[in-house]
């Protein structure tokens, strides 16, 4: 999706999850069904992959579960706990396929197949076979401690048949059998059986927990020791059984993924039948060993080697009677459609989605078709298709608009998205500033004090809100003393903000928050704490070091680059630094396992198990940097077979070369190896 749409959308995509992660995560009750939540956190995740510069560091998409509610003991989780990225179409899962197979170098991969089952996520922490703990995952980094209700669950031993230490996670429910009988004789009704099973676990007193039938089953070990480790998600399970440990038992595992696929959509069709067991909203997906996971690793959120298959969701049909075309604040352009509003999942749903030229032009919809939208509760929602079928012949053509709808400029249609590159544009300048309050999280600059501002002509770019008097808002409606003074200090105190912070609040088209804290870095790494004057020129002279960034793209780098030689982007830095803007430096926190801290690597060659990508990882982890060519200021070169001129350079500069990394086995191929990758 996109632009003025896609911030509107993504804006209230954002506080609607909030406050159903808030409900679910920490009330015990839905606002609305799980699989709505799902629509609306995928939806999110797609707008956010499209627009990765509207990514804020509080998005649902960007943190795990949601704060801890503070009636329980806080205690720290040993290992982060992190979520699945959801998939949907059997295209999707073909494309976590490819992306595994990339990043592992192989041709095959076996794939392991979980029933999801819909209930609260536990983790448990085993010392000398004895269960000393029990935690929910709150908010990934720590989590509420539950021991003395999980203790109640009959079907999880409190003491194992060996003396081992083991943390392992899975989830609490209540068979929906159960929950149907406990619910008729409760006064405080539970919507179903997840909500009920985490309002038990979260219970001050175990005598009630205990006679509410708490179940568990396990699919995940962190760690252990005292035994043989298993080496796939079969031998998990098995060491499970071993232990009496409870666990899933549909469980199947694929040579490839098509048949991942088929085990998915049969599923989809037959999770009806598990209704007396347990209440079940997907299939988890993940690769089957165990190595392989743990060279794969994670994202900030999500695992890169597993992901969710989340049943279909409920959709409903509707009238198309108009279509709107909204800007957005880097200028994008998207088609809104105006909807008879029907109610799905409780909500009246009014405006949907069409993303763009291409995607109208795809479904080939027109306006007074009958069209199928996807649930979206109060938000907007995606329209899916038309029904062809129900035509009367009255139906008329979408034209997509020439030029901008709100200051007429030639629209830029050489890319999927039509943009308005029109600087001045009015409509991108209100939601660029939206954005940058948004951002930085100025107290009392919400969007109806910026449109007064903007139509008094008061502000026209983020360095203005600096220059604003006391006597200018006093002039707006609704502004006395105290609300004047309040938004006067909210702007003093964020004169102080990190560089990370004003790049990712100032809507730089691809930079999103993950890519401005890697641009921020850059500038600290090559010349420490600059001023905010001096930024332009640094970026400018190191701009071809840039390239050498993991996890910058050529795309977002260019856009960067772009906007960093605009005449009106030295101007508002300028405009900063007179309103007393100043960079707040913070200071790393390497985790002590980063023993490359400050090392500058180069990699050359082939190495038998690892691809390029997981020795960068590998490195970067450690604290390390990966350049792409040798000279004096490189460190260390990791060289493989076939090294090449890379090796005899090094060795004329006097680097220092490494066969292996510290802790990893990496060895060249034994026999002569093809591959040109390095």
């Amino acid at each position: 999706m996109e632009k003025v749409q896609a911030q509107a959308r993504i804006d209230q995509l954002r506080e609607k999850l909030w406050e159903a992660n808030k409900a679910y995560f920490n009330e015990d009750r839905e606002i609305f069904s799980e699989s709505v939540r799902d629509q609306m956190k995928k939806e999110l995740i797609e707008l956010e992959t499209d627009f990765p510069d509207l990514i804020t560091a509080d998005s649902p998409t960007q943190r795990v579960g949601a704060p801890l509610s503070g009636k329980l003991p806080k205690v720290d989780h040993r290992k982060k706990k992190y979520s699945l990225g959801d998939v949907f179409e059997g295209e999707e899962l073909r494309e976590f396929d490819k992306k595994v197979k990339r990043f592992l170098k192989v041709e095959a991969v076996e794939y392991s197949c979980e029933l999801k089952i819909d209930g609260l996520n536990i983790t448990l922490w085993y010392e000398q076979g004895v269960l000393v703990k029990a935690l929910t995952r709150g908010d990934g980094a720590t989590g509420e401690d539950v021991t003395h209700n999980i203790k109640t669950c009959e079907n999880l031993p409190l003491v194992l048949p060996q003396t081992i230490d083991l943390e392992v996670a899975g989830e609490c429910f209540i068979a929906p059998s159960d929950f149907e009988k406990l619910n008729e004789n409760l006064e405080e009704k539970f919507a179903n059986p997840r909500n009920l099973a985490a309002g038990t676990v979260r219970q001050l007193d175990p005598e009630m927990a205990s006679q509410r039938k708490l179940r568990l089953c396990l699919y995940d070990m962190a760690s252990g020791s005292g035994f043989e480790k298993p080496k796939n998600q079969k031998e998990l399970f098995g060491l499970f059984d071993d232990l009496g440990l409870p666990h899933e038992k549909e469980f199947k595992v694929f040579s490839g993924i098509e048949g991942v696929i088929q085990f998915c959509e049969v599923w989809s069709e037959k999770r009806k039948d598990l209704n007396l067991k347990y209440v079940v909203d997907g299939i988890v997906v993940k690769v089957h060993d165990l190595g392989l996971r743990a060279r794969m690793g994670y994202t900030a959120k999500t695992a890169k080697y597993a992901v969710a298959w989340k049943f279909p969701a409920e959709e409903k049909y509707t009238k198309l009677l108009a279509v709107h075309f909204q800007v957005g604040r880097t200028g994008a352009i998207t088609p809104v459609g105006i909807l008879e509003p029907v109610e799905v999942d409780g909500s009246m749903v009014s405006r949907a989605t069409l993303h763009n030229a291409d995607e109208m032009a795809r479904k080939e919809v027109m306006i007074g078709d009958t069209v199928i939208i996807r649930k979206a509760g109060d938000i907007i929602p995606e329209i899916l298709e038309p029904l062809k079928d129900l035509r009367t012949g009255a139906e008329k053509q979408i034209l997509f608009p020439e030029h901008c709808p709100e200051c007429a400029e030639k629209l830029d249609v050489s890319e999927k998205i039509a943009r308005c590159h029109n600087a001045s544009c009015p409509a991108r300048n209100r939601e660029s500033l939206y954005h940058f309050a948004r951002v930085l999280d100025i107290d009392g600059l919400g969007t109806k004090t910026v449109d007064v501002l903007l139509d008094l002509e008061l502000i026209h770019t983020p360095a203005d809100l600096w220059k604003i008097k006391p006597l200018d808002l006093a002039a707006l409606p609704g502004f006395k003393e105290k609300k004047i003074m309040n938004l006067l200090a909210s702007l003093e105190k964020r004169k102080l903000m990190t560089l990370a912070e004003l790049f990712a609040a100032l809507g730089i088209r691809l930079v999103g928050s993950e890519n401005a804290k890697l641009l921020a870095d850059f500038v600290r790494d090559e010349c420490g704490d600059v001023l905010l004057e001096s930024v332009g020129e640094v970026l400018k002279l190191k701009s071809e070091k840039l390239k050498e960034v993991d996890g910058l793209g050529e795309k977002v780098i260019e856009s960067f680059l772009d906007w960093l030689d605009r005449a009106a982007t030295q101007k508002l830095l300028q405009d900063f630094v007179e309103g007393g803007i100043e960079l707040v430096w913070l200071d790393k926190k390497p985790a002590s396992e980063q023993i490359y801290m400050g090392k500058k690597f180069v990699i050359t060659g082939t190495f038998e198990d690892y691809s390029r990508d997981e020795l960068k990882k590998i490195i970067s982890d450690r604290g390390g940097k990966v350049l792409s060519s040798i000279s004096k200021g490189v460190d260390i070169l990791l060289a493989g077979a076939k090294a090449g001129s890379k090796l005899k350079k090094a060795q004329e500069l006097g680097i220092e070369v490494w066969e292996s990394l510290e802790g990893v086995e990496v060895k060249a191929p034994e026999e002569e190896s093809q591959d040109t990758l390095f």
